[in-house]
């Protein structure tokens, strides 16, 4: 089975290679076959022809007749769910998913190549990934002092590929974009180069955030013009190509600096006792670090004084709050993790469906807390700083119960799959 990734990837091999097109510079997966490719319908034809023939991705004949492809991504799709996919499972699509972080949703887009792998594994470490609060009480989804080490760390005890950083923090910013062109001029078959860049910097790709700088990782690849890089995005659904050089000039801000690249090589599915230990590391059970640290920074504005003593207008809080819209999705991760486990023990779809009701009232009511953040911040009244602990008070009683019943099916999960004398000494270890 391929990816969507996996057969745009195709699409611009057939257009690029053996259809010799000129225009490649235009491609990407929203980009229109006729309008920004020239492809006109005899074209689009013989595109289809040999992707059945060389890539093996055969359409139906119904669908060839009766569909208009107007798109890279029409195409995909239709491609993709002419294969012979896996049932949806407990609500929850097997190969789709909400794209939540992108360390998580590159490192998963391999995973999902190989079907005995389960790539819902790596987001049970989202839901309480990292983040911080500065001097001045702001919160940051990204800062020098956060790192993704979970998931690096863990990726080849999870599904046996090897992972290592290229990217040198010690080294000028000139070597590692050397290290980087050569990474991606010789770069092997089932080899994933990942690195981070600053999107800012490429105003045509989606910034939905409206945030300079914004950082973000995606991975790499070579094409048949060496002046055009292809780019694979799968936290924003994006593959495409871009001039190498502006790739590049993203790479080389000094407000982004980070690279891994990783192999196929060695794929295979994850241990059950790495998937409870991995479980364990990843889940906060007496805490929930998002909202303590909204909950800091309100009452840090309120009090008026930031970590160095300074005085802190109430005013500043909106923007000490303007990033929770990056943070409040991350709470989606945890239908990943009640899906994984719902299905190996084929518990009630109506419970799984509650508690996905659940998630998303709690990764909803940040847009409340941030609205009325901002009225604190304008009025200065009272009566919103007592509705701002009220929720934040709701948010917590949610995020418990929802720890709370995850790891009770984590635990019956574990009992189920652990053979007697195996769940015995598992739980010495944990004494």
């Amino acid at each position: 089975m391929m990816t969507k990734e996996q057969i745009v990837e195709s699409i611009f091999k057939v257009l690029s290679e053996n259809m010799s097109l000129l225009n490649m510079d235009k491609f990407h997966s929203d980009a229109r076959l006729l309008e920004d490719l020239a492809l006109d319908s005899s074209m689009v034809l013989h595109m289809l022809m040999l992707l059945e023939v060389e890539h093996e991705m055969a359409m139906d004949e119904n669908t060839l007749m009766n569909e208009d492809f107007e798109t890279v991504r029409a195409v995909a799709n239709i491609l993709y769910a002419g294969q012979n996919l896996p049932k949806h499972e407990k609500g929850l699509e097997v190969y789709e998913d909400v794209k939540i972080h992108c360390v998580a949703s590159n490192l998963a887009e391999v995973v999902k190549r190989f079907p005995q792998l389960d790539h819902r594994i790596l987001y049970f470490a989202v839901s309480d990934a990292t983040a911080c609060i500065d001097d001045r009480f702001v919160l940051r989804y990204h800062d020098e002092n956060i790192n993704h080490d979970i998931f690096f760390n863990w990726y080849e005890r999870l599904y046996g590929m090897p992972i290592r950083p290229w990217y040198d923090k010690q080294a000028s910013k000139e070597q590692n974009l050397a290290i980087l062109e050569t990474l991606v001029q010789k770069r092997a078959p089932g080899q994933h180069i990942l690195v981070m860049l600053d999107m800012f910097h490429l105003p045509e790709r989606e910034n939905e955030f409206n945030k300079d700088p914004f950082p973000h990782y995606v991975m790499l690849g070579p094409t048949n013009n060496p002046d055009l890089w292809f780019m694979y995005d799968p936290d924003y659904r994006w593959e495409g190509v871009f001039n190498k050089d502006r790739i590049l000039n993203a790479v080389a801000q000094p407000t982004v600096s980070g690279g891994y690249v990783f192999s196929e090589q060695g794929a295979r599915a994850t241990p059950v006792e790495e998937v409870i230990a991995f479980f364990d590391a990843s889940v906060v059970p007496d805490a929930n670090p998002v909202t303590d640290m909204i909950r800091a920074i309100i009452t840090a504005h309120i009090k008026g004084e930031d970590k160095n003593g300074e005085p802190l207008p109430l005013e500043n809080l909106i923007k000490a709050v303007e990033e929770i819209p990056v943070m409040s999705p991350r709470k989606y991760a945890y239908e990943h993790g009640f899906a994984f486990f719902w299905r190996e023990l084929e518990l009630p779809e109506q419970e799984f469906d509650d508690w996905c009701d659940v998630i998303d009232e709690l990764a909803k009511t940040y847009k409340l807390i941030q609205f009325n953040a901002m009225k604190l911040a304008v009025t200065k009244k009272e009566a919103f700083a007592e509705k701002l602990f009220q929720l934040l008070d709701q948010q917590d009683e949610r995020e418990f119960k929802l720890k709370q019943r995850l790891i009770e099916v984590k635990d019956s999960w574990a009992k189920t799959m652990l053979e007697p004398s195996d769940t015995q000494q598992l739980e010495g270890a944990c004494l």
